[in-house]
């Protein structure tokens, strides 16, 4: 049983650490990690208001009165306005017009953001992922958990790429199975469009997917990933159709190597910039370090980037309960490119992968 009061009551603390009046949030990541609400935002308002000390109010349309009562929730108060109405008009009343600062929620429609201001005369805006980043950046066992189940399905759904992989096959429909797998096996959703890139378009890292059949000698990178129970999985493997060449295989050999290394940097107290320099180094090592041209790594969790970012200027230490993707790559422009990419949490007993699909070159 996730404990939403415990959250709610952890961020309250941190307003008021940071002397933040108010936390406002629209449908998004943090609205369900603080109530276990999920709805998709719309022209109708959906407000979510934390003050830092008392009890929350959910602010809806009340077409979705039912939905929120049954979430069983006795950690906010619920309000409902009908069609017609100003929502507004419920968010008033609840202000204190002689506090300070407000932290909205950054995935909020800026059109509803404009209707909302008006409830806080006077007040300084911020971004609420200032707070939020504090609370949701450190997982408890159960999202580790979570996020090791969700891992689990990218390592199902890769295998059974192996079984329909071969030339002739097009990226799209490769992106096809791949959705429709995911789903068969449990994913309630994809985490993001899966990107299925073969021959020359591997050398682009976020190739738009498209109609290319594969042909014999290709590498053929996918990266691809599903939700289950709100979290996020990620994984990129990189195959070869047919035999690799020696340079091919040096590449790869490369790119292993950062991934391993990346893994090893992963410690209590080392900073972002740390790993991230641990696998970036490999490459260099290699001759391919001017190839190598994104960050390491993203956070993980209900969003697939969160923070921490493993990048280069990122003096965040890493703390137990920290969840992110450890993915270098090599890409030669116009040829081919290679990344291997795992999500690795940080636990008690040092890093663990929550994916494990073989990181060898496999040929098929």
């Amino acid at each position: 049983m996730v404990g939403y009061i415990a959250r709610i009551k952890k961020i309250q603390a941190i307003m008021k650490e940071q002397s933040t009046d108010y936390l406002v949030l629209a449908p998004s990541s943090n609205l369900f990690y603080l109530t276990g609400l999920k709805t998709v935002a719309d022209e109708r308002l959906q407000a979510f208001l934390v003050p830092a000390e008392g009890k929350p109010v959910m602010i809806l349309p009340e077409m979705y009165r039912e939905v929120a009562e049954n979430l069983g929730q006795n950690s906010f108060e619920l309000l409902t306005w009908a069609d017609g109405t100003d929502p507004v008009d419920l968010l008033i009343p609840l202000i204190n017009k002689h506090s300070a600062i407000a932290a909205i929620d950054e995935r909020m429609w800026a059109g509803h953001f404009l209707s909302v201001r008006k409830a806080f005369p006077g007040y300084e805006f911020i971004g609420a992922s200032v707070l939020m980043r504090q609370v949701r950046m450190i997982k408890d066992q159960n999202e580790m958990n979570l996020l090791e189940k969700a891992g689990g399905l990218t390592d199902k759904v890769m295998g059974e790429v192996l079984m329909v992989i071969q030339p002739g096959i097009s990226e799209k429909e490769l992106a096809f199975f791949v959705e429709s797998k995911l789903k068969e096996y449990g994913a309630e959703e994809l985490s993001f469009k899966p990107i299925i890139a073969s021959g020359p378009n591997t050398s682009s890292p976020h190739h738009n997917t498209g109609e290319r059949k594969l042909m014999l000698g290709d590498l053929v990178v996918l990266d691809f990933g599903g939700l289950f129970q709100g979290y996020c999985s990620d994984m990129t493997r990189t195959f070869s159709i047919g035999k690799a060449s020696v340079d091919v295989k040096k590449i790869y050999n490369a790119v292993r190597e950062a991934n391993e290394a990346g893994f090893q940097a992963v410690q209590e107290g080392t900073s972002c910039e740390k790993v991230d320099e641990a696998a970036r180094n490999a490459i260099s090592r290699a001759g391919y370090g001017q190839h190598f041209v994104h960050r390491t790594g993203h956070g993980i969790g209900l969003d697939i980037h969160e923070d921490p970012f493993i990048v280069f200027g990122n003096q965040e230490t890493l703390k137990t309960g920290m969840t992110f993707s450890i993915e270098p790559g090599i890409y030669l422009p116009g040829q081919y490119g290679v990344r291997i990419e795992d999500i690795v949490g940080l636990s008690e007993k040092g890093p663990v992968r929550f994916n494990n699909f073989s990181r060898e070159l496999i040929e098929v």
